[in-house]
């Protein structure tokens, strides 16, 4: 992705029947034809790379795009490709093949307009494919369905967002929604309520309604010209008549959607008093966080306990300072029960009993249910549920900006275990650690190789205090480092640059989902329902600017249950 300006370069949906929406906004009818969309669309939803067909290496960062025919020939942005590359190309059933890259249309004094660009592939196969819509008849307010790959996440799978059309031509030739996109999702399929591709992803600015898409109708109009390997620097002199496409049942657009949350409004209030704000004073400073409160009330291993509130938090929020809760005008104390690093977790008790909680008792243990295209509503306290729609199964992502930061590099190489560099400012350089310095041990594991090294501090998270057994000048010496936050480079991207950031702690979760709601980094930790008023799980992060993670409700659940289970055994 290129800075096109303040413009920057990335890598559906209801034609509503007159009745559907004439009275009132349906949310549950709406998530119904979204399902219908994603089971159409996903299976042509491709994740795309440069790829050696000799050396079987990839090549370049990814990108997504959609197969259009079942010969294979592929839709993507153009400034992802070159012609006649190859790339390898993997569906979401996780078979692959490769394809080249043909024609791309990018202007000589503005490379990133149009970003039109074609690929075919050529391994045999008939191939999983979506229908091509049209562009031309886009208006205002029509929703529409972004599948696609963004880099962050790095998944097999692509991940569902939901938006609508904001400008159907804007002064660039782009259509604009409120699908969000990131670095992978360039290429990647808009699609319309009967999951025919009607634009692909191409920009965005920083705020994360700002999505600019390419026009499916450009992809039609020059389709004999792109077929040829080669870089349009202005429109093609060869252009294709464009059948009329127009739908013949009128089209309506759904005006309900500029105030999505109002228009959940009922389940925000039936469930308000389960989002709750904790004050949290550390080290002098006071934040306000949010928490999700529970009731034990009817459950085994409550019978015992006089005070059924409990309240459920991101870990990595909560100090350890003074802790209350804010109630209406009421400030209640609450004390820390136990934490939990791995799923960023912690447990609070309020010194009173606080009515309103979930009751634990109802919650489904089972998140089977989680799939792309559920409708979803995050809950704060104070203000209304912010909508979003579920855009992936239940996923495990690895452990990587969340790692402990030591700051001490090796080199992996054969031999003694020996210190690179060491950052200026780091845990390392605090600790008085050197360059040649050897590495012996870590917390009394051997290192015996270089791979070793990396392994062992993996597993720790910032603020865990490693035993480092060292060796300079032929003297055995030993260090206690307590490790830091994971630096994050400064990146002038307006992927990085949306309203709050991201998460500190954010990955190395077992078991999540994403969604697409625009909630704060110190949003985290709400609770998160269905339009049928069920409990999804809880907010656990702000990944990145289009995606969110939740932690199931089985998570949670388990989490408070092996806390006073463990209790009630120690009795």
């Amino acid at each position: 992705m290129r800075n096109i300006s303040r413009l920057f370069v990335l890598t559906i949906f209801l034609f509503i029947h007159p009745d559907a929406y004439s009275q009132q906004f349906s949310g549950r009818q709406l998530e119904q034809t979204v399902f219908k969309a994603i089971a159409k669309a996903y299976p042509a939803s491709v994740r795309i790379w440069g790829f050696d067909t000799v050396s079987k290496q990839q090549m370049s960062a990814q990108f997504s795009g959609v197969v259009v025919t079942q010969e294979g020939y592929i839709l993507t942005a153009a400034h992802v490709t070159i012609p006649g590359k190859t790339y390898q190309v993997t569906f979401p059933d996780g078979r692959k093949c490769i394809a080249v890259a043909l024609g791309k249309i990018e202007y000589a004094d503005d490379k990133t307009i149009p970003d039109v660009a074609l690929m075919k592939i050529i391994t045999k196969g008939n191939w999983p494919h979506a229908e091509m819509g049209i562009s031309s008849t886009l208006k205002e307010y029509e929703p529409c369905l972004s599948i696609a790959y963004p880099e962050s996440l790095n998944q097999a799978r692509p991940t569902v967002r939901f938006g609508w059309v904001t400008r159907a031509t804007n002064q660039r030739g782009f259509v604009q929604s409120t699908c969000k996109m990131e670095p992978g999702d360039s290429g990647g399929p808009l699609f319309d309520e009967l999951g025919r591709v009607i634009a692909l992803h191409s920009a965005i600015e920083v705020p994360e309604d700002l999505n600019y898409e390419i026009p499916v109708d450009l992809y039609k109009k020059y389709w004999t010209a792109l077929n040829k390997p080669q870089i349009y620097t202005r429109l093609p002199d060869t252009a294709d008549l464009i059948k009329d496409e127009r739908p013949i049942r009128k089209v309506l657009t759904v005006p309900g959607l500029k105030h999505l949350n109002a228009n959940f409004a009922d389940i925000s209030s039936h469930f308000k008093k389960s989002s709750i704000y904790i004050t949290v004073s550390d080290n002098g400073k006071q934040q306000r966080v949010v928490g999700t409160l529970f009731s034990l009330s009817g459950l085994a291993f409550s019978k015992n306990v006089k005070n059924q509130s409990v309240i459920v938090g991101k870990n990595s929020l909560i100090g350890y300072g003074p802790l209350f809760v804010l109630v209406g005008n009421k400030r209640i104390q609450a004390k820390v029960l136990t934490r939990d690093k791995q799923n960023d977790l912690v447990l609070l008790r309020p010194y009173i009993e606080i009515n309103g909680g979930i009751e634990l008792k109802t919650i489904d243990h089972d998140p089977a249910d989680i799939k792309p295209g559920k409708f979803l509503l995050s809950l704060l306290p104070d203000t209304a549920g912010i909508a979003s729609v579920a855009g992936s199964n239940l996923f495990s992502i690895a452990k990587i900006s969340s790692n402990g930061f030591l700051g001490a590099a090796i080199a992996y190489q054969d031999g003694p275990l020996l210190l690179t560099r060491i950052q200026p400012n780091s845990p390392a350089s605090e600790s008085g650690l050197q360059i040649a310095d050897e590495v012996l041990f870590i917390n009394g594991i051997e290192m015996r190789k270089a791979e070793d090294y990396g392994k062992v501090l993996q597993k720790y998270w910032p603020g865990d205090t490693v035993r480092l057994q060292m060796r300079r000048g032929g003297a055995a010496f030993e260090k206690k480092v307590v490790l830091g936050l994971m630096p994050s480079p400064k990146v002038n991207h307006p992927a990085e640059l949306f309203n709050g950031g991201k998460s500190i702690r954010r990955d190395g979760f077992e078991k999540v989902f994403s969604h697409d709601a625009i909630l704060q980094a110190d949003q985290c930790g709400g609770p998160v329902f269905d339009l049928y008023g069920h409990l999804c799980g809880l907010n656990i992060a702000r990944f990145s600017r289009a995606s969110c993670l939740t932690l199931p409700t089985n998570c949670i659940y388990q989490f408070i249950d092996h806390y006073f289970s463990m209790k009630a055994l120690m009795r």
